[in-house]
């Protein structure tokens, strides 16, 4: 057991959250809490983006009465808003997975599109900020013209003859009531140090449904190592408990089916073994999942350190985030003493490569308006930065703790892929 220490108010989220805690022993929980342990838990609930999920743990154990006013109205208010908004994008989905079908374009239905249909089976029990779909690429422009026939537009530059190696999914395509669709391509960018064969992903997947319409999913060990790799490392575990429920659900889901020496085969492949063990070993901490022996045993043959595992599961499970947006490039500015490598790093993220300017301000690379995009580049970081840098020249004590909180971060987030 992890000797990390949190707070009350998350005690009480990872009890009443855990998909192997029985009715019973949430109600004994329950009985336990005062009005000080409700206000922490409805107040953290929110700051995690968990109030909808909560409300679906209560109502499936039969535990909803049990909620003090007001915070049951909170719960319930919450679980509402996340519905209705889950049927809009839900609907937006099927027109587009009808006209896709209708092209006979194949099509997998990534994170929250297939978790809130098939694992959670609640609409209203998880949040969608997006829909996530993926394609082959050479159905990449086809599905683009199809979405801009239903009046999506992309939000930035794109060009499917440039090398995309840095991104892995066309640019957010927007509708005008805010609805955004991501076209994946590939589960991860191609310059990152995992090594995903979309061949692979495409023969192990298997049929679904979203709203009644045949589709695809990821198959389930591709799905978990997916989501693995989505909290841990893309994310920073900055997710939170919401990512870590949505695994947690999908080993419950595809307990029977999965199958874990294919699991590991697919870890090692990908090069993915450190995300999965760190991630598989958090779940084990937080008492969510029976994970077997050999198979952390086989994804890291030498235990990870209980300092490393320590570091992650603070980080997991923080109640408040740090007051500054510190990216790591912030960070490495703050932690820089030397004043020609400070200003150098600023150049490197003033003068990016052509395409990324592109992309942030739609500009062709090839045009010789994108010299105006790296002024634009230079104004916006001065906007959103200039008040940071200024704070770390001071050596500002609120920034500083921030810093070092970060730095613990993007310090495990090197250590995944060592």
């Amino acid at each position: 057991m992890l000797r990390a220490p949190i707070s009350i108010r998350m005690n009480f989220l990872i009890e009443l959250l855990n998909p192997l805690s029985s009715a019973d022993d949430c109600a004994e929980i329950l009985k336990g809490m005062n009005s000080e342990n409700w206000e922490g838990l409805t107040a953290l609930c929110a700051q995690h983006d968990l109030l909808s999920a909560l409300e679906f743990r209560f109502s499936q154990l039969g535990l909803a009465q049990q909620i003090p006013e007001p915070h049951r109205q909170s719960f319930r208010s919450a679980y509402m808003l996340t519905a209705a908004r889950n049927i809009l994008l839900l609907n937006h989905a099927c027109q587009i997975l009808l006209r896709l079908r209708a092209e006979n374009i194949p099509v997998i239905a990534l994170k929250g599109l297939f978790l809130l249909e098939n694992i959670y089976k609640d609409v209203g029990a998880r949040s969608m900020s997006d829909l996530d779909i993926l394609v082959h690429r050479e159905d990449l422009n086809r599905t683009i013209e199809i979405l801009q026939g239903l009046g999506y537009q992309l939000s930035r530059y794109f060009d499917i003859r440039d090398s995309n190696l840095d991104i892995k999914h066309v640019p957010p395509m927007t509708l005008s009531d805010g609805t955004h669709v991501e076209i994946h391509w590939t589960l991860l960018e191609e310059d990152e140090p995992f090594t995903i064969a979309m061949d692979g992903v495409w023969q192990r997947s298997f049929p679904a449904q979203i709203n009644g319409i045949d589709v695809l999913a990821e198959g389930i060990e591709d799905l978990l190592l997916h989501l693995c790799i989505h909290l841990t490392y893309q994310h920073y575990l900055s997710l939170g408990l919401k990512g870590m429920f949505d695994i947690a659900l999908v080993l419950q889901r595809y307990q029977d089916q999965l199958d874990w020496p294919c699991f590991v085969a697919l870890c090692q492949q990908w090069r993915a073994e450190k995300t999965a063990a760190l991630t598989l070993e958090l779940l084990r901490a937080l008492q969510w999942a029976i994970i077997p022996e050999q198979v952390l045993a086989q994804l890291s043959p030498t235990p990870i350190d209980e300092r490393v595992l320590t570091e992650a599961y603070q980080i997991l499970l923080q109640d408040e985030h740090a007051i500054h947006n510190l990216t790591p490039d912030m960070v490495q500015l703050a932690s820089e003493s030397n004043l020609f490598k400070r200003l150098s790093l600023i150049f490197q993220r003033v003068f990016l490569p052509r395409i990324t300017i592109a992309r942030i301000y739609q500009i062709p690379p090839s045009s010789p308006r994108i010299l105006w995009g790296y002024f634009l580049r230079l104004k916006d970081l001065i906007k959103a930065y200039g008040g940071t840098v200024q704070k770390i020249t001071k050596k500002d004590p609120s920034l500083l703790a921030d810093v070092s909180q970060k730095k613990s971060v993007y310090e495990l987030h090197e250590w995944l892929i060592s």
